[in-house]
């Protein structure tokens, strides 16, 4: 049964005036379904059959010219002539809609793709299932309405599937629908022998999948931290450039998300180092050889890491629908200060602790106290997301706020 994906409306409307319009997103996030249910009028094409393929690679011009009506191209990175074929047929028309494609490579890291179609595509990401497409309910709006005012907080805190076993199932639509934990763990399995044999020798030439798979669990393990990728080369046994390109890879296929500090002149040395996550805890999991069943993950030392990864992933895609787009930032400094999330929208910012505990000493909050004061005439208050059931004022312009409220 199709899930109703909330990218869609954006998608629909990008169609009434862009003359290509691109959904991309990591391999198994529902692409490909989306644009089959939501498009079913437009002629449908996938690169990942052979036969099409082959033609393309022949002569993409004149087989997208003898074709009538608007188009749907699967997986187009298969094919990087395709996007200069492209490129000409838009320029000669650009009626709107003509071209919707799909790609499970980052297209704004691709240089000949943002060469052929600067100013001609509209490019949006499709991530795993956010909670509420999975869930069945309308997206939250509160983190909207923090954004543009002081927050409305609701009277009743919604239920909500255990945390943990949201961290478990991930958001991949396979495995948040496989039938029980064993079949979830058989396809993440599959899913990563299939990232590692075909995905990556779509975008590069990886001279060892052995050391690729290994940098892919320390990086797993690394997820929530700062990093430091002189260690991670070390660890994996790697060179830095080695280690660099690989990391460079996983992020184009959109496994790992790499968060920028963010910069203020305050007259403090701040951390320069972006932070690391890794987008998708249930495959995180995998990786980093954590075979705990859901229940007990909240024991497992891992745990804090995994809370944080999974509600920045799910604030991410949140603050995806706000249009302007807001910017995500952590902030952290040489002495230690630290908030997880900063959000910047216009001039309004939004500090963010996600703490992994049911109960919060103000003395932990050093690093947010500390960003309100510096940011007053920018950040009026600021939030801490934790494992609590109440909401709480903690102290002036500081609101505790239990994670079921917000995704």
């Amino acid at each position: 049964m199709y899930r109703k994906r909330w990218l869609a409306e954006k998608i629909r409307k990008a169609l009434e005036f862009f003359p290509v319009v691109a959904v991309v997103g990591a391999r198994q996030t529902g692409k490909s379904t989306l644009v089959q249910q939501e498009f079913p009028e437009r002629t449908y094409f996938t690169l990942d059959s052979p036969e099409v393929r082959s033609v393309l690679e022949e002569d993409p011009y004149g087989f997208l010219s003898a074709q009538k009506g608007p188009l749907t191209l699967d997986e187009v990175q298969k094919v990087p002539a395709l996007f200069e074929a492209l490129k000409l047929l838009v320029d000669r028309n650009r009626e709107p809609g003509r071209f919707l494609l799909t790609g499970s490579a980052n297209f704004l890291l691709l240089k000949r793709v943002s060469e052929s179609l600067a100013g001609r595509i509209a490019i949006f990401e499709l991530p795993g299932f956010m909670v509420s497409e999975a869930e069945g309910y309308p997206p939250p709006g509160f983190l909207k309405d923090c954004l543009q005012g002081f927050p409305s907080f609701p009277e009743k805190i919604p239920s909500r599937p255990p945390l943990e076993t949201l961290i478990a199932r991930g958001g991949f639509p396979p495995a948040v629908l496989a039938p029980d934990e064993e079949t979830r763990r058989w396809w993440f399995e599959n899913y990563l022998a299939t990232y590692l044999e075909r995905d990556l020798r779509d975008l590069s030439q990886v001279a060892s999948l052995g050391d690729f798979r290994r940098l892919m669990g320390l990086a797993a393990l690394r997820t929530a931290q700062v990093l430091n990728l002189a260690e991670l080369a070390r660890d994996a046994g790697l060179s830095p450039s080695t280690a660099r390109n690989y990391l460079q890879l996983l992020e184009i296929s959109y496994q790992v998300r790499r968060l920028a500090p963010f910069f203020a002149h305050l007259g403090k040395r701040l951390t320069k180092a972006p932070k690391l996550y890794f987008r998708d805890t249930g495959l995180a999991l995998v990786l980093a050889g954590i075979a705990v069943r859901a229940p007990e993950l909240i024991f497992h030392p891992f745990y804090p890491a995994l809370v944080e990864s999974f509600l920045v992933e799910e604030i991410i895609k949140l603050l995806s629908f706000l249009e302007p787009r807001a910017r995500i930032y952590y902030f952290r400094t040489h002495a230690g200060a630290e908030v997880d999330l900063v959000v910047e929208l216009g001039e309004r910012l939004l500090p963010i602790e996600i703490k992994a505990s049911t109960q919060i000493s103000p003395r932990k909050l050093a690093g947010l106290k500390q960003f309100l004061k510096d940011f007053s005439h920018r950040a009026p208050f600021g939030l801490v997301v934790y494992l609590g059931e109440e909401v709480l004022a903690l102290s002036p312009g500081i609101y505790l706020v239990p994670w079921r409220a917000l995704i």
